[in-house]
């Protein structure tokens, strides 16, 4: 226990000043944790100490009123509560920022903790002690401060110890007596003092407290509000200072808040009432040309401030700006600066009005108003195909230069989101009319000439294009669908004679387009030929993102015309065998194994011929890897092979992964088929577990996918003397050699083969040795963390075991030492692991219920009752760690939520007294997380699914800020 005195804390603060972190921190945080905090630190600052204290200290004593002030008794709190406001008094005061902030917040959690319905106003609390009638006094700045901090801190700050009941009651209360005098305080301020800087702090308040006001206000209120605002000096000023440089940011963001208080009822009609509208729009008309000068000049600032207020007001007074032929010139200005090349920066803010203005339309279902605004949307599809265009350096190097990278990035965002525009657009008009508009500005700018700037122009069109296929497709619109392949077939005819479209980034476009849903169109026998021409090639590629795409579109178009591909299938073969080494070769594999496993014909006379060409390499690379193996260990030529030879094993794994997964007779001969091409092919695989996976583990995942597809696909037609040998192989690896893959063969099986007899004394056996060496892997609990893998795959076939096979399970004679590993796992910290982990654990604890739906089987009353007596010891260190792993804060928000499962799932156990378990659990932990009448609430809710829900939620965070804190 450290000892605390006014010395030693002076002492380790000058340390940790000098940058020796590490030999303080620790001290510092249990001294801030320390009751003996609020004397030292006190004390110390009434002694006006060295300047170089004064911020820690302060920050300990904030720390100290943030997490503790509601745990003091309530004979304590007016002597501390004189005390800080005395030093925030002081130190307030004097000319340093960071000190001013600390004492600001110190002041909102005092005031905010002793609120009651008889306490005074902020104003009025601060103006008892300080006098902030000077301009620019260090007096004023903090009251402005205050001004600006406490909206957020009072709905934003959930460190702040407040029942959210008690939060929205002092929030309410705050807005009935105190709004208008804050408003009317600060327009008197606006109206007094002409400095800018001055200006600057009253604006940014003013945005505060119009979002605190926003988060409240009914909509009778928000009218009367709007109405009032039209006559105030500070609602204008604030306008008139959207052209003030200094200000322009501060009062652009308090305007767009301002605009986020109209109620929807006011924005949905056409006329520009209240006055205020008026007047806002009168204001903005006055900025157009600020905002044009500065496109034309690149002053970016600028046009991100007016942009940004153009968006936000168009946006909320969206449906007045299609009705009113008064808002035309907005509307005009905006597709103006849309289209302008210097708008490039802005193009998220400019998309999100395009696609509201876009969605109000279609709801409101006016063909005439669709009709109204033809051209609008013609000039939009121009502006989206402009900002689509790449840059030619950037389009030459593509694949090339690895520095272009990130500026391409860049571009491409902006690219996105022209697409978004058009997905929303082609919902309230045809395909085909926006398919023929691209088609006319190609016909202008692309096909006479074909330069290259005619193909940057070629390739933003297909971008823009492929943003419309799915309406193509839900619309059956037939008319797009030639206009598409017309395209398409234009460039299939151009691009071996054409040098620019085969560059790279073309030819990954146009990939690209039909992977993204082209491929469901393209059945013409006319265009297959070519187009499968086309992606040969381009899986040839020298350039991986290219041959990815290419695959892609291979893959897809297989899917989309099967019976092509088994009218060309020797072709196909011959692709396979050939181009192993190529991008996404899976792809490949997937469009053909798609066709050939359609149907259960299609699988009897062609899965043997696809699986033969993987049989034939691994027969070859066994011999070489083997003769290897002798002669040049640890060479690349071996590393090569083992790398070929993991790559067939794959695509076996990929073929079985197409195969429907069918119990019926009527496939009883696919699956004979499936199981005798995995026999024929077991030697292989155990050398490859034997032999390779001890070195080489990545094998091992592979032969594991694809005996899990074979598994998943047989059923029972996969033997059991053939599971014998493959288990036994897998276990005379796993006991030299902890490879997870192991353990998630046994998982697989019982998901499979749980619910026919003749398995249950193999996956027995399996289940009592895979625990028995697992046991030995994981000798203790840092194992876990350092093995995570392993751990996730144990706990893994623990949880398939249980809702699988539990009755296995609960006859183990590993129950004992699985129970006590689950005790000491509680905590992890490794994401995937721990996920894992606890839903393992809320299946135990679902295993105790009558019957849960988790389970594919009943588990008989006997084997539960047998299970209690094991379990029943256990529980309350389970609650307790469990508790103890919220205080800790999970590895992330996810894990969090596995950890209440398992404490909602524990507290609906009939035969445990929960309610003596949460109680003595909240009684052991800190007494400064939740105020007493929350624990109450708690413990007499702890049946409320819900409810603790909500309070675990509320227990975690407060923990996690309890414990970051010093």
């Amino acid at each position: 226990m450290a000892e605390f005195s006014i010395e030693k804390v002076c002492q380790a603060i000058q340390v940790f000043n000098q940058g020796q972190v590490k030999q303080t921190d620790s001290y510092l945080r249990s001294f801030s944790q320390s009751n003996e905090a609020w004397g030292i630190c006190i004390q110390i600052l009434q002694q006006n100490p060295d300047p170089s204290l004064v911020f820690q200290l302060l920050r300990i004593l904030q720390s100290k009123i943030l997490y503790d002030f509601i745990s003091l008794k309530p004979s304590e709190i007016p002597q501390i509560y004189k005390n800080c406001i005395q030093i925030i008094l002081h130190y307030s005061v004097q000319n340093q920022k960071s000190t001013r902030i600390q004492c600001v917040l110190m002041f909102i959690y005092l005031y905010l903790y002793t609120y009651s319905q008889q306490t005074k106003s902020i104003l009025e609390v601060i103006a008892q002690i300080l006098d902030y009638s000077q301009n620019n006094s260090p007096h004023q700045k903090f009251l402005f401060d205050v001004l600006e901090t406490l909206p957020d801190e009072l709905t934003e700050n959930k460190k702040i110890i407040i029942d959210d009941e008690k939060r929205k009651l002092i929030a309410q209360d705050i807005k009935n007596k105190q709004m208008l005098d804050i408003l009317t305080f600060l327009q008197t301020q606006w109206n007094t003092i002409p400095d800018d800087s001055i200006k600057y702090h009253i604006l940014r308040s003013y945005k505060k407290w119009l979002e605190f006001m926003k988060s409240s206000i009914t909509e009778e209120e928000a009218i009367q509000f709007m109405q009032l605002s039209s006559q105030t000096t500070l609602f204008k000023g604030t306008l008139e200072s959207i052209s003030n440089e200094e200000l322009q940011s501060k009062a652009v963001e308090a305007i767009c808040t301002f605009v986020g208080i109209i109620p929807k009822t006011i924005c949905e009609q056409p006329q520009l009432e209240p006055q205020v509208l008026q007047v806002l729009f009168d204001e903005i008309y006055k900025t157009f040309p600020a905002c044009k000068k500065a496109l034309d000049e690149e002053t970016y600032d600028e046009i991100h401030n007016l942009i940004k207020l153009y968006s936000k007001v168009g946006k909320k007074c969206i449906h007045k700006i299609i009705l009113n032929s008064q808002l035309e010139p907005f509307l005009q200005t905006f597709l103006w600066i849309f289209c302008h090349e210097n708008s490039c920066t802005e193009s998220d803010i400019l998309m999100d009005f395009w696609i509201k203005m876009i969605k109000t339309i279609r709801i409101m279902n006016d063909l005439q108003l669709q009709n109204k605004f033809s051209l609008t949307f013609e000039q939009l599809i121009n502006g989206c195909v402009q900002k689509s265009k790449v840059n030619k350096i950037l389009m030459n190097e593509y694949g090339i230069s690895p520095k272009i990278k990130d500026e391409f990035e860049q571009q491409l965002e902006t690219r996105s989101q022209m697409k978004e525009i058009m997905e929303e657009l082609v919902t309230i008009i045809q395909p085909n009319l926006i398919i023929q508009h691209l088609g006319g500005i190609l016909k202008k700018e692309f096909i006479p000439q074909m330069n290259e700037n005619g193909w940057i122009t070629f390739e933003a069109c297909m971008n823009l294009i492929s943003g419309i296929i799915k309406q193509i497709i839900l619309k059956n619109d037939q008319i797009g669908v030639q206009y598409l392949m017309e395209i398409i077939k234009l460039y299939l005819d151009v691009y071996q004679q054409q040098p620019q479209a085969s560059n790279n980034f073309i030819m990954k476009s146009v990939f690209k387009t039909i992977s993204q849903g082209c491929a469901q169109l393209i059945s013409s026998n006319e265009l297959l030929p070519s187009l499968f021409n086309f992606i040969t090639i381009g899986i040839h590629h020298q350039v991986s993102s290219v041959q990815k795409k290419a695959t892609k579109a291979f893959q897809l178009i297989c899917q989309q015309n099967q019976n092509f591909v088994l009218l060309h299938l020797n072709q196909f073969l011959d692709l396979i065998f050939k181009l192993q080494q190529v991008s996404n070769y899976d792809n490949l594999i997937k469009g053909v194994a798609n066709a050939i496993c359609s149907s259960q014909e299609t699988m009897q006379n062609y899965y043997l011929k696809l699986c033969s060409i993987f049989a034939q390499n691994l027969v070859q690379l066994q011999q070489q890897i083997e003769e290897l193996l002798v002669t040049q260990v640890g060479s690349d030529t071996l590393e090569e092979k083992i790398k070929q030879f993991s790559k067939n094993i794959s695509s076996l794994a990929y073929v079985n992964s197409q195969i429907p997964a069918n119990e019926s007779n009527d496939y009883l001969a696919v699956r004979i088929l499936i199981v005798n091409v995995y026999q024929e092919l077991w030697p292989m695989l155990k050398f490859g577990m034997e032999r390779i996976a001890i070195f080489e583990h990545g094998v091992a995942e592979r032969i594991v996918r694809y005996t899990k597809h074979t598994f998943r696909k047989a059923f029972n037609q996969f033997s059991v003397d053939l599971l014998t040998q493959v288990f036994q192989s897998f276990l005379n690896v796993y006991r030299q050699v902890p490879i997870t893959a192991c353990i998630y063969v046994a998982e697989v099986s019982a998901t499979v083969f749980y619910k026919y007899p003749e398995y249950r004394n193999l996956l027995s056996e399996a289940f009592e040795n895979l625990c028995n060496i697992t046991f030995q892997h994981l000798p203790q609990l840092s194992s876990f963390e350092e093995n995570p893998d392993l751990t996730e795959d144990l706990f893994g076939m623990l949880v398939r075991y249980g809702r699988y096979t539990p009755v296995l399970l609960l006859q183990s004679s590993a129950l004992q030492t699985i129970l006590q590993l689950t005790l000491m796992a509680i905590g992890l910290q490794h994401v995937g692991a721990a996920k894992v982990f606890y839903s393992w654990l809320e299946v135990t604890f679902l295993m105790l219920k009558p019957q849960d739906d988790a389970f594919k089987v009943q588990i008989p009353q006997e084997y539960k009752e047998k299970f209690q007596q094991i379990i029943t010891p256990f529980i309350p260190q389970y609650t307790s760690k469990l508790f103890e792993a919220l205080r800790q804060g999970p590895a992330d928000d996810e894990v969090e939520d596995y950890i209440d499962d398992c404490i909602i799932a524990l507290s609906q156990i009939s035969f445990i007294d929960y309610h003596q378990l949460l109680s003595q659990v909240l009684e052991e932990g800190p007494q400064n997380i939740l105020t007493q009448s929350e624990k109450k609430t708690w413990i007499e809710n702890n049946q409320d699914s819900e409810k603790q829900q909500s309070f675990l939620k509320l227990y975690t965070r407060r923990c996690v800020q309890n414990s970051l804190r010093g």
